[in-house]
């Protein structure tokens, strides 16, 4: 789900977007991030020549990024809904006979009777 913040729109999990920003004579695909008020680049993914390419390569980063956010989002919440029902990881049994009570040296040469 995005939210909007005075005009910032996130579109993944974590609070960033990827977009194209006009640098020198390039554009460049960068990832923004909001910190303490101010957007920063979080990363540059690389620079082209024509704006189009440029934003198709945004546009494929933004889709890849959602599409594992969304994946985890899901897993996590399989986990949780397994975990309700009682279906979850099992708790370990404890074992039969306490650790203290465990022989401290081991002959391996002797055959056990």
């Amino acid at each position: 789900m995005t939210t909007t913040r005075q005009g910032y729109r996130d579109y993944t999990a974590d609070g960033t977007y990827w977009t194209v920003r006009k640098y020198n004579r390039e554009y460049r695909v960068v990832r923004i991030e909001k910190v303490d008020g101010a957007y920063s680049w979080a990363e540059t993914w690389g620079g082209y020549t024509r704006a189009g390419a440029a934003a198709g390569a945004a546009a494929q980063l933004a889709y890849a990024q959602g599409m594992r956010d969304g994946l985890s989002k899901a897993r996590d919440a399989l986990h949780v809904s397994l975990d309700e029902i009682g279906l979850g990881v099992p708790t370990p049994a404890a074992p039969n006979v306490p650790a203290a009570s465990a022989p401290s040296d081991v002959d391996l040469a002797q055959e056990p009777e």
